[in-house]
């Protein structure tokens, strides 16, 4: 499409490949860059100014009007300066509450992140902005002698829109997040969403977006622009290639998660739906065959909802996991029909709250010790310092905590606690061997004879070598030859074999390659691993004219050491110090960066929101991590 560009026009699109280092560059004539943390265009006419996505370069001081193609907060900060000094704020209809309600947000969610199974972004605005115009797909904006043609293009975010110019001699297009690059993506995890007609919830639904990112890209494609200048990244000169090239590594990535997915076992009417939405119909995935199951498992085990309770011969029991009431009145039974005599252990799993919500119930009525391995000892004693899904808010006070690969004797059984990071990343498992031989491990929610759990990107499944699943496989090939896997959603106990682990291992090592290709990044875990850069604690109370203290926690999934930076932002009548602060973190290490919050005497009962920006490498990524702070007068 280059060829309708006049000469002059060839000879600026020298594309800068860090906004941030570069001066503002103009695209054409009337279409100016504005470099910075994000891209901000400026469109001039006439001696007026219509800038998309905002200023980052702080040299404009008046526009007509900003262009919003989505309510991320990373991206909208660039643009609210230039509303707040009278630019029409324009916005997607879909997203608009966003934009206008942010307050009424974090006021409600303060409460509303426990127990969440919706599993969406929080890099949503802290503070509401005034909107002059929402837009939808079809609609057209009029400025100056130019027409601007909106396009929805759900994806990266549910409600995104995308806003195509024609100046110049040359076909624009605004497009978001949508893309980045030549055919890449900033990440998978906000992809996370529900599929309602197929029964999948936002939980279940591994990266479910990317069918509505995929047609938005074929929608742009069909366009047969020149130039799509990204919210972020390099401007995109050969949009074809780069659309193409990005739809095919979205498909690799689903097709090799779909290939070993635990959800085909719970949801197997609703995968060949999944599948087609990203794939088609000819999908070619390479599905890992079945494990192999026993329904009569051993008779030692009492199968009680989603947990499980190991029956000594003396009648002393020792439970897995308590997530419900009915648990506790199934226990009950059991003691008052005289099979259990006393409750001895308890041990968990995960920190789900369907299997942890009732521990401190249960521990009312069975007084006994509550153990757990050091992956799960924090979150254990303290849930609400964590943004994760399934929250509880029901603290475990005093847990016992076992090391990693603990052995102890209980009755007539032998058994070893491990770290297990399956499922989540905070999660362990239990491997009970019977006197007679029988052997089982109680991997909580990480195995079905499908494959893996990890449909849920937010619960920090890790890639690196001897962490996440991999470790999970590790640990299962050192098991005795007859040991058998129980998942306590699952009603069989089943097994994989030695070629069955090595296909789940080689798909993973596959999948890290993909989302390699897949990421600007320098290590794929940063693209599927939300929490990288997390705020600790999440959540916390503070007394007008206090201070509290937060932490913002990195973790450097590089192979290489770099230097954070972190430049925290409080709400009017906070005080953060220091204001800037420096971490050099080695590879693999996660390292906290302390700050020190005073909250004004004057301040009133409200909702606090802290956020941090991050920068590393050719990173800067604004107000990415949010800490919420209520205060009590």
């Amino acid at each position: 499409m280059m060829h309708r560009l006049v000469p002059v026009l060839l000879a600026v699109l020298a594309i800068h490949s860090s906004a941030a280092a570069q001066s503002t560059a103009r695209l054409s004539p009337s279409v100016r860059l504005l470099p910075g943390a994000i891209n901000g265009v400026a469109v001039e006419r006439d001696g007026r100014t219509l800038v998309v996505y905002g200023d980052p370069s702080g040299t404009i001081r008046q526009a007509d009007m900003v262009l919003f193609t989505h309510a991320r907060r990373d991206v909208v900060w660039a643009g609210r300066d230039l509303v707040e000094r009278g630019a029409g704020a324009v916005v997607p209809a879909a997203e608009a509450e966003a934009f206008t309600k942010a307050t009424e947000f974090w006021n409600r969610f303060v409460a509303a992140r426990f127990h969440d199974y919706r599993q969406q972004t929080t890099k949503v605005p802290v503070l509401p902005m005034e909107v002059a115009r929402t837009v939808q797909g079809g609609d057209t904006i009029r400025w100056q002698d130019l027409t601007l043609k909106v396009l929805d293009t759900p994806g990266y975010t549910r409600g995104a829109v995308s806003y195509l110019l024609e100046a110049d001699g040359a076909k624009y297009a605004f497009v978001g997040d949508l893309i980045y690059g030549d055919g890449q993506l900033l990440d998978l995890y906000s992809l996370q969403d529900e599929v309602p007609e197929l029964r999948i919830g936002g939980y279940h639904g591994y990266a479910t977006r990317m069918a509505p990112l995929i047609a938005s890209l074929r929608a742009i494609a069909a366009e047969e622009l020149d130039i799509l200048v990204p919210a972020r990244g390099p401007v995109i000169r050969d949009p074809q290639a780069a659309i193409a090239h990005l739809i095919g590594r979205l498909q690799a990535v689903y097709r090799n998660y779909l290939s070993i997915s635990a959800g085909r076992y719970y949801f197997r009417d609703s995968y060949d739906g999944l599948t087609q939405r990203v794939l088609g119909p000819a999908h070619n995935v390479p599905w890992m065959r079945m494990a192999i199951m026993d329904e009569d498992p051993a008779g030692w085990m009492v199968c009680i909802n989603n947990s499980r309770l190991l029956l000594s011969e003396s009648g002393a029991g020792w439970l897995i996991d308590c997530g419900s009431q009915q648990i506790i009145d199934e226990i009950k039974k059991l003691r008052d029909a005289g099979r259990l005599t006393s409750l001895e252990g308890l041990f968990i799993t995960h920190y789900h709250d369907d299997h942890t919500e009732k521990v401190n119930a249960l521990l009312k009525v069975f007084p006994c010790p509550v153990f757990v391995t050091p992956l799960m000892a924090d979150i254990a004693r303290h849930p609400g310092a964590y943004r994760l899904p399934c929250l509880t808010t029901e603290a475990i006070t005093e847990p016992t905590v076992v090391p990693d690969g603990h052995r102890r004797r209980w009755r007539e059984f032998q058994l070893t606690f491990y770290d297990y990071p399956g499922q989540t990343l905070y999660h362990s498992a239990l491997l009970a061997e019977h006197d007679d031989g029988e052997k089982l491990l109680f991997v909580g929610d990480s195995f079905t004879p499908s494959g893996i759990d990890d449909y849920c990107l937010l619960n920090r499944n890790l890639m690196h070598e001897g962490e996440g699943y991999l470790r999970c496989l590790d640990t299962l090939v050192t098991l005795p030859a007859d040991c058998m896997l129980v998942n306590q959603h699952v009603a069989p106990v089943f097994q994989f074999d030695a070629s069955q682990i090595e296909f789940m291992r080689k798909a993973l090592t596959e999948r890290k390659a993909l989302l390699g290709e897949l990421f600007a990044w320098d290590d794929a875990n940063y693209g599927i691993d939300e929490q990288w850069a997390r705020t600790y604690p999440y959540g916390q109370t503070a007394r007008a004219g206090r201070t509290v203290d937060v932490q913002v926690r990195i973790r450097n999934h590089s192979s290489r050491p770099h230097q954070y930076t972190v430049t925290p932002h409080v709400p009017a009548g906070f005080l953060a110090e220091p204001r800037q602060a420096h971490r050099t973190i080695d590879p693999g290490q996660e390292e906290p960066v302390a700050f020190r919050i005073a909250v004004a005497a004057s301040t009133a009962k409200s909702i606090g929101v802290f956020t941090a920006d991050v920068a590393f490498d050719r990173w800067d990524l604004r107000h990415w991590c949010e800490s919420l702070i209520e205060v009590q007068p």
